[in-house]
Protein backbone atom coordinates (compact mmCIF):
# COMPACT_ATOMS: atom_id res chain seq x y z
CA UNK A 1 0.00 0.00 0.00
CA UNK A 2 1.06 3.48 -1.20
CA UNK A 3 1.75 5.83 2.07
CA UNK A 4 -0.76 8.28 0.16
CA UNK A 5 -3.11 5.62 0.51
CA UNK A 6 -3.23 4.81 3.63
CA UNK A 7 -4.48 6.53 6.72
CA UNK A 8 -2.16 9.29 8.07
CA UNK A 9 -2.00 12.67 10.41
CA UNK A 10 -0.65 15.46 8.39
CA UNK A 11 -0.08 18.64 11.19
CA UNK A 12 0.25 21.78 9.38
CA UNK A 13 1.14 24.85 11.78
CA UNK A 14 0.65 28.35 10.56
CA UNK A 15 3.74 30.43 12.50
CA UNK A 16 2.24 33.59 12.13
CA UNK A 17 -1.46 32.52 12.57
CA UNK A 18 -2.66 33.37 9.02
CA UNK A 19 -4.10 30.14 6.92
CA UNK A 20 -2.89 31.64 3.98
CA UNK A 21 0.59 32.59 5.20
CA UNK A 22 3.35 30.55 5.29
CA UNK A 23 2.17 27.02 6.30
CA UNK A 24 4.55 24.27 7.82
CA UNK A 25 3.51 20.74 7.34
CA UNK A 26 4.65 17.41 8.64
CA UNK A 27 3.42 13.65 8.21
CA UNK A 28 3.56 12.99 12.26
CA UNK A 29 5.82 9.50 11.76
CA UNK A 30 7.95 10.76 9.18
CA UNK A 31 10.81 13.02 9.33
CA UNK A 32 10.20 15.15 6.65
CA UNK A 33 9.02 19.11 7.51
CA UNK A 34 7.57 21.25 4.22
CA UNK A 35 6.79 24.62 4.23
CA UNK A 36 5.10 26.18 1.47
CA UNK A 37 5.45 30.36 1.26
CA UNK A 38 4.47 32.54 -1.17
CA UNK A 39 7.05 34.59 -2.72
CA UNK A 40 6.00 37.43 -0.79
CA UNK A 41 6.10 36.15 2.80
CA UNK A 42 9.80 34.59 2.20
CA UNK A 43 11.11 36.65 4.75
CA UNK A 44 9.23 34.62 7.34
CA UNK A 45 10.34 32.25 6.12
CA UNK A 46 14.01 33.13 6.14
CA UNK A 47 13.51 33.74 9.94
CA UNK A 48 13.16 30.09 10.62
CA UNK A 49 16.01 27.61 12.11
CA UNK A 50 15.39 25.62 8.77
CA UNK A 51 16.12 27.91 6.41
CA UNK A 52 20.04 27.46 6.96
CA UNK A 53 19.46 23.34 6.69
CA UNK A 54 19.99 21.48 3.34
CA UNK A 55 17.09 21.35 1.63
CA UNK A 56 15.02 20.55 -1.63
CA UNK A 57 12.53 23.11 -3.30
CA UNK A 58 10.53 23.40 -5.72
CA UNK A 59 9.55 27.24 -6.98
CA UNK A 60 5.76 27.37 -8.46
CA UNK A 61 4.72 30.37 -10.61
CA UNK A 62 3.30 31.47 -14.12
CA UNK A 63 1.17 34.21 -16.23
CA UNK A 64 -2.03 32.54 -15.01
CA UNK A 65 -3.54 29.48 -13.12
CA UNK A 66 -3.44 27.17 -16.11
CA UNK A 67 0.14 28.13 -17.27
CA UNK A 68 2.01 27.01 -13.82
CA UNK A 69 5.72 26.08 -14.62
CA UNK A 70 8.37 24.44 -11.78
CA UNK A 71 11.58 24.68 -11.23
CA UNK A 72 13.34 21.50 -9.14
CA UNK A 73 16.43 22.87 -6.92
CA UNK A 74 18.67 21.66 -4.18
CA UNK A 75 21.49 23.42 -1.72
CA UNK A 76 22.62 23.25 1.17
CA UNK A 77 21.70 26.65 2.29
CA UNK A 78 17.89 26.65 1.56
CA UNK A 79 16.95 30.25 2.43
CA UNK A 80 20.27 31.85 0.95
CA UNK A 81 19.32 30.04 -2.37
CA UNK A 82 15.95 31.24 -2.24
CA UNK A 83 17.41 34.77 -1.66
CA UNK A 84 19.86 34.29 -4.92
CA UNK A 85 16.06 33.12 -6.59
CA UNK A 86 14.11 36.05 -5.61
CA UNK A 87 16.63 38.46 -8.00
CA UNK A 88 17.89 35.58 -10.61
CA UNK A 89 14.43 34.07 -11.10
CA UNK A 90 11.37 36.02 -11.79
CA UNK A 91 8.59 33.40 -12.50
CA UNK A 92 7.62 32.16 -9.52
CA UNK A 93 5.35 33.29 -6.81
CA UNK A 94 5.02 30.26 -4.40
CA UNK A 95 7.88 28.25 -2.97
CA UNK A 96 7.56 24.71 -1.49
CA UNK A 97 10.76 23.61 1.13
CA UNK A 98 11.35 20.58 2.20
CA UNK A 99 13.55 19.80 5.17
CA UNK A 100 15.00 17.13 7.56
CA UNK A 101 13.12 17.31 10.95
CA UNK A 102 16.33 15.92 12.30
CA UNK A 103 19.26 18.25 10.06
CA UNK A 104 20.58 14.80 9.07
CA UNK A 105 20.70 15.45 4.96
CA UNK A 106 23.45 16.04 2.93
CA UNK A 107 24.20 17.41 -0.37
CA UNK A 108 24.01 13.87 -1.44
CA UNK A 109 20.73 13.12 -0.09
CA UNK A 110 19.37 16.23 -1.77
CA UNK A 111 21.68 15.81 -5.20
CA UNK A 112 19.49 12.81 -5.17
CA UNK A 113 16.05 14.12 -4.56
CA UNK A 114 16.58 16.57 -7.11
CA UNK A 115 17.83 14.32 -9.44
CA UNK A 116 14.60 12.18 -8.95
CA UNK A 117 12.12 15.01 -8.53
CA UNK A 118 13.41 15.99 -12.17
CA UNK A 119 13.06 12.68 -13.40
CA UNK A 120 9.41 12.28 -11.94
CA UNK A 121 7.85 15.80 -13.12
CA UNK A 122 9.82 15.13 -16.64
CA UNK A 123 7.44 11.96 -16.75
CA UNK A 124 4.30 13.14 -15.29
CA UNK A 125 4.49 16.47 -17.48
CA UNK A 126 2.03 18.11 -14.73
CA UNK A 127 4.01 20.94 -15.44
CA UNK A 128 6.79 22.72 -17.43
CA UNK A 129 9.88 22.34 -15.79
CA UNK A 130 12.35 25.75 -15.93
CA UNK A 131 15.32 23.43 -14.88
CA UNK A 132 18.13 24.22 -17.61
CA UNK A 133 19.17 20.46 -17.16
CA UNK A 134 17.99 17.27 -15.78
CA UNK A 135 20.46 17.38 -12.64
CA UNK A 136 22.76 14.18 -11.98
CA UNK A 137 22.93 11.04 -10.50
CA UNK A 138 25.83 11.03 -8.47
CA UNK A 139 27.06 8.02 -6.60
CA UNK A 140 24.32 7.11 -3.67
CA UNK A 141 24.72 4.29 -1.92
CA UNK A 142 21.79 1.98 -2.33
CA UNK A 143 20.68 2.48 1.84
CA UNK A 144 20.70 6.41 1.55
CA UNK A 145 18.77 6.08 -1.97
CA UNK A 146 15.99 3.76 -0.31
CA UNK A 147 15.86 6.79 2.36
CA UNK A 148 15.82 9.34 -0.34
CA UNK A 149 12.57 7.53 -2.24
CA UNK A 150 11.33 7.49 1.55
CA UNK A 151 11.65 11.40 2.28
CA UNK A 152 10.39 12.11 -2.09
CA UNK A 153 7.58 9.91 -0.76
CA UNK A 154 6.33 12.17 2.08
CA UNK A 155 6.84 15.02 0.28
CA UNK A 156 5.18 13.98 -2.67
CA UNK A 157 1.84 13.49 -0.45
CA UNK A 158 -1.22 15.40 -2.83
CA UNK A 159 -1.76 18.26 -1.57
CA UNK A 160 -5.75 18.95 -0.19
CA UNK A 161 -8.09 21.42 -2.20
Amino acid sequence: MRASSRPQTIQIFLPHGDPSGIRMAEITTRTVRVFDAHRSLLGGFLSTPEASQVGLYFLFGGDSEERVSCYIGQTGNVGGKLKQHVTGKDFWERAIVAVSLTNTWTDTHVGFMEWEAISRAAQAARFPLMNGNAASNRYTPAPLEADCNEYLETISVPEAG
